[in-house]
């Protein structure tokens, strides 16, 4: 694998899976600017970029391109080399051409030149367009649905044209009752961000483009968008942005802000009762409000409760109704200051980091910061792709999602007087609501090019000490071969780029940023900051979260448990290496003897609260509870993989994976897919399985665990009540009692003939080809059969014969299995002749038709 080492100061350089070449004496700070596209289907072309020089001295850059796509092998396709000045940015074309034979597959341009007197030091940009080969694959799996899009002209006039919906939760859901929005499809972001990283300001020009398309007649909609909210501190402060216009496709939209209002309320969303937009975590919220909660509290204080929900809501109108199924950009203008928003399971968004040297900001969003930063269907189950368009601070590093497009030094300008540095990063694949990565700041970075063409990206804060980062870089440098491990588990690694970013701000929590994983506090976990077991949970995420995102909040779970069990793995893992490591008797053993005693410690827990909470049914608070969230799904993962066996399970894993990429998932599908992978897919097994994750995923417990308040069942190996019986059935639930009925067949070959052939009469002295046919019907109860017919000869009336044989051909002739009553159609030919001599009478001829086999 290739290693590159810069420093970011006024440089974004990104690696992508290009091996070390020849080694050049280039001088630091040159990179790959952009490189364009092909034209759509072409296979060859000439793309063209600049060369982007920040040293000192004129060089001469060599650029080579490759294309590349996630597991697979990066291609050469073409070179050429160019003088650029000292600080200056010169073009470049070069022409290329695909290799013949490339698999099916979304692949890209990657442009790189030497960017160091290390010759594994490479700045490169990749193209904006994805090259689909042989069509390409979707970016969603098979399971995950886009509403269709109407073509040809529609009239709103002729629909009855209505609100969005304001919410995504169902009626009754108490867990962020107040983000999402329906009515509409989000397909794809773009998001155009002018940021100061010195004084934490957006600055004019700052938008986003949203497109997306209707799933009824839209009379207006709506977005989640925090613009200002209770958090006034100066360090990490809310947000307080103003909204200068709105468009729709172009046209001037209005628009205002609007509190939630709690789901399936029976006077409709614009609700005059203000007891109906109320903070709270359960139903009803409290002796003054009947009513269920329309949005979270900021913690669990009594206090908090039955508060005014912020006016979240950015309701916009269009200068005319949205048709159903039309797809439609709304644009957001708007400028201010990014900041975080509180919720009960703590604070996210956009973290400023005021640290000399290091300004700028780091982003964790879990459930829903990303809107104190950018308007959006802030709801985990949506999942456009993104373009991020960063223009920052001049020498500040911005860090987005996926593959970087191009970077470059901007003249000074009205908002950056010193000049500024713009990035472009783009994700092909969709991204979840809380996943968008944004970060700002001066950070030290590498890239490695991993062996499955996924490029490993480190950054750490440029401010975090030396021996912090050698502590970090321990975990950090583990990242390919935790991928790897994990792909034997989950399947291929889902995205073409994956990372780590290390930032100075404190918050709640790390979190599992698409492609970019962030570490807050400026550690990788623990006072050591070598917590490989942390790293493991949240690289699992990529698949688990990321790929396959929770259907709602309140399914927080879901992917959790997943990615708890990448910690039990990864101990496991440790276990099998000092044992002689996987794939041997003695490692395989111990890998699975660690995951039996992982459960059994988890299920064995005295704790009185540990089952309390049902996963399945959390508050907004309690939805990223430790027994809850964490343990008790992931040790019902592992019972689970007892239950279906590990290939079996890894095998739902990988197939869930697949259908549902790009998407999410509810409780029901996700219950359903394992239901296809049981060993005995009897009635009462399937009736087990079910009451299984009703005891582990929906029950809450009261009591002593050792009185019987936890799951019952479990899985086959581990403490608790197992799952198949003695006979390797599911008693109680259906008794599996072999049974048997069975009959005799005896040795058949049927053939029989339909009505005779004739002719009809023949004409003497006229040439003519006369035909006839019948058919023959055949049985046979052999393992093959074989229909043949004597020699036709000739037709003969007496003494006399016809010159001109008969002909006779059939439709089948040979069978390779049982048949029953199988028609063949019999045909016959008979040529006679102008001088041919007739004879008055009857020609006829006697054949033998043989059905035959050769295994009885």
């Amino acid at each position: 694998m290739s290693r590159f080492r810069a420093r970011a100061g006024g440089v974004a350089l990104l690696a992508f899976a290009v091996t070390a070449g020849p080694a050049f004496a280039s001088a630091p700070g040159v990179s790959v600017g952009s490189v364009s596209s092909l034209a759509s289907g072409a296979r060859a072309g000439t793309v063209r970029g600049e060369v982007v020089n920040r040293t000192a001295r004129t060089v001469i850059a060599p650029v080579t391109v490759r294309v590349q796509r996630t597991g697979a092998k990066a291609l050469f396709v073409g070179r050429t080399s160019v003088t650029v000045p000292a600080g200056a940015t010169t073009p470049y074309a070069v022409a290329v051409r695909l290799p013949d034979g490339l698999s099916r597959g979304n692949y890209y341009l990657a442009a790189c030149t030497p960017s160091s007197t290390d010759a594994h030091g490479l700045g490169c940009a990749t193209s904006e367009r994805d090259i689909r080969v042989h069509g390409g694959t979707p970016v969603r799996g098979s399971a995950v649905r886009l509403p269709a899009k109407r073509t040809g002209a529609v009239a709103a006039a002729a629909e009855d044209c209505t609100s969005g919906a304001r919410t995504l939760a169902k009626p009754g859901d108490r867990v962020y009752p107040d983000i999402g929005n329906g009515g509409y499809a989000s397909l794809h972001s773009d998001v155009f961000i002018n940021y100061d990283a010195l004084t934490n300001l957006f600055l004019p020009g700052t938008h986003v483009d949203l497109l997306q398309r209707s799933t009824q007649c839209l009379a207006d909609f709506s977005l989640d968008f925090d613009r200002h909210n209770t958090i006034t501190s100066t360090t990490v402060p809310g947000p307080d942005f103003t909204v200068q216009s709105v468009t729709v496709n172009g046209q001037p939209a209005t628009f205002t802000f609007k509190q939630p209002t709690y789901p399936g309320d029976p006077n409709g969303q614009d609700d005059p009762d203000p007891l109906a937009h109320r903070t709270g975590l359960v139903t009803p919220i409290n002796a003054a409000n009947p009513n269920p909660p329309a949005c979270p509290p900021i913690n669990t204080q009594a206090a908090n409760q039955n508060l005014p929900c912020g006016e979240t809501k950015l309701v916009i109108t269009p200068s005319a109704p949205i048709p159903t199924g039309t797809d439609f950009t709304v644009t957001v203008n708007y400028t201010g200051r990014p900041g975080v928003r509180p919720s009960p399971t703590g604070t996210e968004g956009w973290f400023r980091n005021s640290t000399a040297g290091s300004e700028g900001a780091m982003v964790t969003s879990e459930p829903t910061g990303t809107e104190a930063w950018m308007p959006l269907n802030n709801h985990p189950s949506v999942k456009p792709t993104y373009d991020i368009y960063d223009t920052v601070t001049k020498g500040k590093l911005a860090i987005g999602p996926g593959r970087l497009v191009s970077s470059g030094d901007d003249a000074p300008s009205a908002n950056f007087p010193a000049g500024s540095t713009s990035y472009h990063w783009k994700s092909s694949e969709p991204i979840a609501n809380y996943l968008v990565e944004n970060s700002v700041g001066n950070f030290d970075y590498t890239f490695r090019d991993g062996a499955n063409d996924v490029v490993y990206f480190e950054a750490q804060d440029a401010n975090i000490t030396p021996a912090r980062k050698a502590l970090n870089r321990v975990a950090m440098d583990q990242q390919e071969s935790i991928t790897h491990f994990q792909e034997s588990i989950t399947g291929p690694f889902p995205f073409n780029a994956n990372g780590i970013v290390v930032a100075l701000p404190s918050a709640s929590f790390e979190e599992e940023m698409q492609t970019k994983i962030v570490f807050v506090g400026g550690t990788i976990g623990g006072a050591q900051g070598t917590n490989v077991n942390t790293f493991a949970h949240e690289n699992m995420h990529q698949w688990w979260g990321d790929n396959v995102a929770e259907g709602a909040p309140k399914l927080m779970w879901f992917k959790e448990g997943q990615a708890t069990t990448a910690e039990y793995y990864q101990t496991a893992l440790a276990a099998a290496n000092a044992a002689g490591g996987q794939g041997t008797t003695a490692g395989d053993a111990a890998f699975e003897a660690s995951l039996v005693a992982r459960f059994n410690q988890n299920y064995n827990s005295t704790s009185t609260t540990f089952w309390n909470t049902a996963p399945s049914n959390p508050t907004s608070a309690s939805m990223n509870g430790t027994s809850n969230a964490y343990t008790r799904p992931g040790t019902s993962y592992l019972a689970l993989r007892a239950i279906l066996g590990r290939e079996n399970y890894n095998a739902a894993l990988r197939h869930i994976q697949v259908a549902y990429r790009g998407g999410s998932m509810e409780e029901a599908p996700l219950k359903a897919e394992f239901h296809k992978y049981l060993p005995n897919q009897s009635p009462a097994c399937h009736n087990k399985l079910e009451e299984f994750f009703k005891q582990w995923w929906d029950t809450p417990y009261t009591g002593s665990p050792a009185a019987g308040n936890k799951p019952q069942i479990t899985g086959p190996g581990l403490a608790g009540g197992g799952f198949y019986d003695a006979t390797g059935g599911c008693a109680p639930y259906g008794v599996d009692v072999p049974g048997a009925a069975g009959g005799e067949v005896a040795a058949t070959l049927s053939l029989t003939l339909g009505t005779p052939a004739t002719f009809g009469t023949f004409t003497p002295g006229v040439e003519q080809e006369y035909a006839t046919t019948t058919t023959a019907n055949v049985i046979s109860t052999a393992g093959d059969a074989a229909l043949t017919v004597s020699d036709p000869g000739h037709l003969a009336n007496g003494a006399f014969s016809l010159p001109e044989p008969l002909r006779v051909s059939l439709s089948k002739s040979a069978w390779s299995a049982p048949v029953s009553n199988d028609r063949v159609d019999v045909a016959f030919k008979q040529l006679i002749k102008a001088t041919d001599a007739l004879r008055t009478g009857a020609y006829t001829r006697t054949l033998t038709f043989t059905l035959s086999t050769t295994t009885p």
